[in-house]
């Protein structure tokens, strides 16, 4: 035995010698597979396990199935003269506030105004800030639910749109008293007034002759002994006549879509029948001013902190007062009675969403555990990676969940986080939301963070609280070959739009970022990539 291993090793110390080479170079490409398998197993963002379907059925309103709504008690005030009507001349339109007198769009502020928290100080409460078109106006009874302030909320209601807005707004303030909560705004083209049908219109009874197969069976009976009592003169006049007519019936070209709101039916107080709802906006394919709603509703806001985000977003149980607490914690509440703020400070929210068929989770345990599972992630994990993965993901995912909301680390937006977009608790010194940008171009608030940066603003993450996002139960249908033209030219509009902000940014921001390039620092990133 001892002399056969003799043996093997002289002849491999022969062949190693005589391919020492080749045997290098195998070696080489070995080590750097391995290295890249690991590399990518390490990085990658799909989950090892096979994602399941949940049973439960996310739709707004549906904690309110069964209850039917009391007309004889309104928790909204509206303004104005609606519900009913719109009354022009009683009340003042405004530009929207970054564009100011050159903007295309009118505000018309408190068309509903919330009673709840009136009498507290704009110390004592937060704002939720957010906008939203008509068909997802539903989903503000869930923000409702969970939030414990004041609600500024903006909707888009170009032409009938104010229509739809009212039918939802006069169901929900007649079903849930927490509505007491919301302001509504209302922000619409200047070319496309917001219109409103009055009940005599509402009241008109349909004159239209029923189609019925009697009926259609009668008329060609009629015809029919009509043209056989012609001759030949008025036959061939009357052929005439007939080609006149259908050529001027295919001239005119006939309104393709409807010129009034349709009439939204409620079992309950749990929603409309469908959730599809033809709005104005989609049937003339409208860009969507998001941006616009976001300043509107920030504008309105009578607190001295919100936060402005999206009307699908569900707050974590008591984000509002954990806030509150952790401001005077943090400040005194000397300070804070004084009306002092943290100085180029803003506090981020984490931001999640769960698989299709799950049920939105209401405290951090229950999310951690949905994250191990594989049944929720953090916000755009699988559409926009970079935008919403905010510093410190896995230290805040295996921290011990606190009973209070407080910071857990500071961040700035720097590489690999300089295309993060994060929703935060702010003031009215921030900048606005460039109105320029449009929802459909996508990453609309790139430019604020971007000038957050260049004004060398904190970002503090929290934890403690979250925002969590409900995945539609059912896939959404695909977009026609004309939307997908908006799309596209939307998207050209937002990088050209941002190329412009990137110039007067350099301008006015000039001095700081020379010293960026100095540094040598990969912060505040001027290149906007998709």
């Amino acid at each position: 035995m001892t002399r056969c291993m003799r043996i093997f090793g002289a002849y491999s110390y022969r062949l190693t010698r005589r391919h020492s080479t080749i045997l290098l170079l195998v070696s080489f490409i070995v080590t750097i597979t391995i290295i890249l398998q690991l590399y990518a197993y390490r990085h990658q963002d799909q989950p090892h396990t096979q994602p399941r379907v949940g049973d439960f059925d996310y739709r707004p309103g549906t904690f309110l199935r069964g209850i039917q709504p009391n007309d004889s008690v309104s928790y909204c005030d509206f303004n104005y003269g609606l519900p009913d009507k719109l009354t022009w001349g009683s009340f003042p339109t405004h530009p929207s506030p970054e564009t100011g007198s050159k903007s295309p769009y009118r505000v018309v502020y408190d068309a509903v105004r919330g009673r709840a928290y009136r009498k507290d100080g704009k110390y004592d409460a937060v704002t939720y800030a957010t906008q939203a078109t008509a068909e997802f106006l539903y989903h503000i009874v869930e923000i409702a639910r969970y939030w414990d302030g004041p609600i500024s909320l903006s909707v888009f209601v170009p032409d009938y749109d104010l229509d739809i807005c009212m039918q939802i707004m006069t169901q929900l303030c007649h079903c849930y008293p927490d509505m007491a909560k919301v302001s509504l705004h209302l922000f619409f083209p200047k070319k496309y007034p917001p219109k409103l049908r009055s009940r005599e219109q509402w009241l008109v009874p349909s004159t239209d002759v029923l189609t019925t197969t009697a009926n259609m069976t009668l008329m060609m009976k009629n015809r029919i002994e009509s043209y056989r009592k012609l001759d030949n003169k008025t036959r061939a006049e009357y052929i005439q006549w007939v080609r006149k007519r259908k050529i001027e019936r295919m001239m005119m070209g006939f309104p393709k879509k409807p010129i009034q709101a349709p009439t939204l039916k409620f079992e309950d107080c749990s929603g409309p029948d469908s959730f599809e709802i033809p709005t104005y906006r989609k049937e003339y394919n409208m860009i969507y001013p998001i941006n616009v709603g976001r300043n509107v509703a920030r504008n309105a806001s009578r607190t001295n902190y919100f936060i402005v985000s999206d009307i699908e977003m569900v707050p974590s149980d008591g984000l509002a007062p954990k806030f509150l607490a952790m401001i005077k914690k943090l400040m005194g509440a000397k300070k804070r009675r004084e009306g002092c703020q943290f100085t180029k400070t803003i506090f981020v929210v984490p931001l999640f969403e769960v698989e299709r068929g799950e049920e939105i989770p209401r405290d951090k345990e229950t999310l951690v555990r949905m994250v191990a599972a594989n049944r929720a992630m953090y916000f755009h994990q699988k559409v926009c990676s970079h935008c919403q993965r905010f510093p410190g993901l896995q230290s805040w995912l295996l921290r011990p969940a606190p009973k209070v909301v407080e910071p857990m680390l500071i961040a700035r937006r720097e590489y690999p986080y300089h295309r993060w977009e994060p929703l935060y608790f702010g003031t009215h010194k921030e900048p606005w939301y460039s109105e320029v940008l449009s929802w459909e171009g996508r990453q609309d608030k790139m430019t604020q963070m971007l000038e957050l940066c260049l004004q060398k603003y904190k970002l503090y993450i929290l934890d403690g609280g979250f925002l969590c996002h409900a995945a539609p139960h059912q896939k959404k249908d695909l977009l026609t070959p004309a939307q997908c033209a908006i799309r596209r030219w939307a998207v050209f509009s937002n990088l050209y739009q941002y190329s412009i902000s990137m110039l007067n940014f350099s301008k006015k921001y000039k001095r700081i970022l020379e010293l960026i390039k100095k540094s040598g620092s990969r912060s505040c990133d001027l290149v906007f990539r998709y």
